[in-house]
């Protein structure tokens, strides 16, 4: 679908997950101080979007929709099959503390969802997973996949929201169609390079920063009747080593991804997990108000448009009728 595009765009998508992001390696313990952190996060992030009017999605984890949650019969959410991984012993829910979000506010997230929607620059809430399954992972099947999706519809239901976007936990791509068959019209890519298979995540995701040859923009791809909009460019924490990374190439990467995405008319898709700006939080927003002082400069001027994926989606799929129509 390459020259689809008649413009640059700027998408930003922000995994929002709190504790639900490390149940899969217990790193909810050892990140307990960021992720009690993401509140105050959160809300200057949207003081900043607003600063700058920009249009993001953020991927909600489904279970911080609620308010509370209780076994039935013994069993916490008996609606969602488990996955079968390798690497995981017992129940995939045995860490939900099955309380409510005054009690366990790292596992519940209402007023972090009420915030978003009240945001005064228009926002869209996509869907990260109801509890952070690697879909991916073989030991996640369809059935396990299109249960999880069923429950983060029926929890966004619930606050008058239809979910149309999706990002990938730990950007493990799988089950296309059953995304598809639950309504979704876009996705988060993630193309990784060669070398990325060899490396530790952590490691990968600072190489990305400091590597000059790593990809800013790219193009949509339509996949299974779905807007895939790689992400390109992932906002590094500042935790453990990445503090070796200097802020000037966090900042020089996202707006260098800005300057290809006008001149080559692409996407510069921007991402990061809430918690990890807990790291450093005075000094990671503050390279982020650059970059997003830099998307609205751009696009006051025309050279720019930035919205969110959902809308992305519908823009491409005007586009691609207007092509049909001529041809």
């Amino acid at each position: 679908m390459n020259g689809l595009l008649k413009r640059g765009f700027f998408l930003l998508s922000i995994d929002t997950e709190l504790a639900w992001g490390g149940i899969h390696n217990g790193a909810f313990r050892r990140h307990r101080w960021m992720h009690e952190g993401t509140r105050d996060v959160i809300r200057r992030l949207i003081q900043l979007v607003e600063r700058y009017e920009i249009r993001a999605t953020w991927a909600v984890v489904g279970h911080l929709f609620l308010e509370k949650c209780r076994p039935v019969n013994g069993v916490k959410h008996p609606e969602i099959m488990r996955p079968s991984y390798r690497w995981f012993s017992g129940d995939w829910f045995k860490n939900d503390p099955s309380t409510d979000w005054i009690t366990d506010p790292l596992w519940y997230g209402p007023d972090l969802v009420e915030r978003i929607l009240r945001c005064h620059t228009p926002q869209e809430i996509g869907c990260h997973g109801f509890s952070h399954m690697i879909i991916g992972d073989p030991g996640c099947n369809r059935e396990c996949f299109a249960s999880e999706l069923r429950a983060s519809q029926q929890a966004a239901k619930s606050w008058g929201i239809t979910l149309k976007s999706f990002v990938f936990p730990r950007n493990a791509i799988a089950h296309l169609d059953v995304l598809a068959a639950n309504g979704f019209s876009a996705f988060r890519g993630f193309t990784p390079a060669a070398w990325e298979a060899f490396l530790p995540t952590p490691v990968s995701n600072a190489m990305r920063v400091l590597l000059p040859n790593c990809r800013v923009t790219d193009q949509p791809r339509l996949r299974h009747g779905m807007w895939e909009l790689p992400g390109t460019t992932f906002y590094l924490h500042r935790d453990g080593r990445a503090r070796l990374v200097p802020m000037s190439l966090r900042v020089h990467r996202a707006t260098l991804g800005i300057r290809h995405a006008v001149k080559e008319q692409s996407i510069s898709h921007l991402w990061f997990h809430c918690f990890n700006l807990a790291s450093d939080e005075d000094r990671l927003l503050e390279g982020l108000g650059a970059i997003l002082k830099r998307v609205a400069q751009q696009r006051e001027a025309g050279l720019l448009m930035n919205l969110t994926m959902g809308e992305l989606a519908q823009h491409l799929n005007t586009l691609q009728n207007e092509r049909a129509a001529v041809a």
